[in-house]
């Protein structure tokens, strides 16, 4: 996909996502405010934090989509695993405040709350359901990890919303102590989304390798161009959504340099093809002795 049309995929999906969630979270923390419900207002809170967290996407979104430059010879990817990373903090954050705060309400006592809370969260599960389903299906066709946990931030949003009509239901047929502890329950998804997210984040910034499945589906299309005797070795990683790969083929020891070149110059054009998200291809070339090229063909 060209960095334009991911941009502005990614960019607009976050906009809606902005306004849909300042929507539900006014309505989710007001009336759980005005009713009591310490539910109600733990699930407004998680839309809080999905306001704050689109926000920082956009801004990764921003300055990922820009051209490399002298300082940043490789391209900015790395934002939006940063961005990633920012955004399960405030969630673990986020989380582990509104633990506190819920658990401080126990001893305030509770009461019975009417139903509307309870249909403010059906409202909210599916909204938040339709806002994971959309945010997750851009996120993976502009392959961008960023939108990706943020659609994640969407789905732990519309189960927490579960968590809450679940309590405000309890609690509407006189079991009070339901509301608090669903508002617990909601903090502690909140806290662990956000953990997940943190460690993928983690993963990527460290240079993580590709699957091994992706792996094995290059090698065997480098071993495919006529020509390639043998992968000797193959390296690849992510820069952000960028793929950087490192090969090293083994041609017929008897070729020219020119002809190793126009091998090389094939595997380079097909993995490009094949793998759109390939940034840069280093290919060194080797010559395959006799020996290695007869134990080859006996195997």
């Amino acid at each position: 996909m060209m960095d334009k049309d991911r941009y502005k995929k990614s960019r607009n999906i976050s906009i809606i996502m902005i306004i849909g969630n300042i929507v539900l979270a006014i309505l989710k923390a007001g009336f759980g405010y005005i009713i009591g419900s310490y539910a109600l207002i733990a699930d407004g809170f998680h839309s809080v934090s999905d306001i704050v967290t689109t926000v920082v996407v956009l801004i990764a979104i921003n300055v990922s989509s820009k051209p490399p430059d002298k300082r940043h010879p490789y391209g900015h990817g790395q934002a939006e695993p940063i961005a990633a990373k920012i955004l399960g903090i405030i969630l673990i954050f986020t989380g582990g405040l509104l633990v506190v705060n819920t658990a401080q309400n126990f001893y305030r006592g509770q009461h019975q709350l009417g139903l509307t809370g309870f249909w403010i969260a059906i409202f909210s599960i599916i909204v938040k359901e339709i806002m994971f389903r959309y945010t997750y299906r851009v996120g993976e066709e502009t392959d961008n990890q960023a939108l990706i946990a943020d659609a994640w931030h969407h789905r732990s949003d519309a189960v927490s919303s579960i968590a809450a009509a679940i309590g405000i239901m309890g609690s509407y047929l006189g079991y009070e102590i339901f509301d608090p502890l669903a508002g617990i329950i909601v903090a502690l998804m909140i806290a662990r989304v956000g953990w997940k997210v943190t460690l993928d984040a983690i993963n990527s910034l460290m240079i993580a390798a590709p699957s091994d499945k992706k792996l094995s589906e290059i090698e065997q299309m480098v071993l495919s161009v006529m020509g390639v005797e043998r992968v000797a070795e193959l390296k690849a990683h992510y820069n952000g959504v960028d793929l950087y790969i490192d090969l090293k083929i083994l041609v017929d020891y008897s070729i020219t340099v020119l002809e190793g070149h126009q091998i090389a110059s094939e595997v380079k054009k097909k993995i490009i093809d094949e793998f759109p998200e390939a940034s840069e291809v280093l290919i060194h070339v080797d010559p395959m002795l006799p020996q290695f090229i007869n134990s080859s063909k006996k195997q």
